[in-house]
This record gives C-alpha cells, sequence and structure tokens, in this order.
C-alpha cells in the first residue's frame, strides 16, 4: 500500500508522513522496527456494548483495526486537568 500511494502522491504528497527531527527521512529499516515494537505493545480488547474508552494522547499511541458492522463513535476533547481543577499547560500548572 505504501508503494502504491508514493507512485500516486509522491513521497512528500503522502497523507502521513514521519521525518526524523532534522527533517531526514526514516529509512525503511527503521520504520520496520518501530512497527515491531508497536505490535509487541499493541493491547487488544475485545468491545462489548456499553464499553466506554478513554485515551490520553500524550501517554498512548492510539488507533483501531478494520471494523465492520453498526457503532456509534462519540468524541469529546479536553484540557488536562489536575485533580481538583487545575489546568496543566506543558506539563505545569497554570
Amino acid at each position: 500500500m505504501r508503494e502504491y500511494l508514493i507512485d500516486v502522491y509522491g513521497r512528500d504528497g503522502l497523507p502521513f508522513n514521519t521525518r526524523y527531527g532534522n527533517g531526514d527521512p526514516i529509512g525503511e529499516e527503521a520504520v520496520q522496527v518501530i512497527n515491531q515494537v508497536y505490535e509487541a505493545h499493541t493491547v487488544r480488547e475485545p468491545w462489548q456494548a456499553g464499553d466506554l474508552m478513554l485515551v490520553d494522547n500524550i501517554r498512548a499511541a492510539h488507533s483501531r483495526e478494520a471494523f465492520t458492522g453498526p457503532r456509534e463513535v462519540l468524541v469529546a476533547m479536553a484540557d488536562a486537568m489536575r485533580p481538583g481543577g487545575s489546568p496543566i499547560v506543558e506539563g505545569r500548572p497554570r
């Protein structure tokens, strides 16, 4: 799939692209290692009716695998908060 997308859109036109901090592309070997680490640490949980998932976008990489059938997805976003209601900005209280 990656090669098809590169053929169609070019390396700089991909819908997602990851590079090192200096802008250099990440080589295929490093991408394979990253994918292996993701797979080794992936947790799969079968969903049941009424389940609720909360995701911390800072602490966890997340996605979903292919899904078919009816579903209802509701999303809410919020700033990080400390117990007692004090907002966290860049790891520090405001």
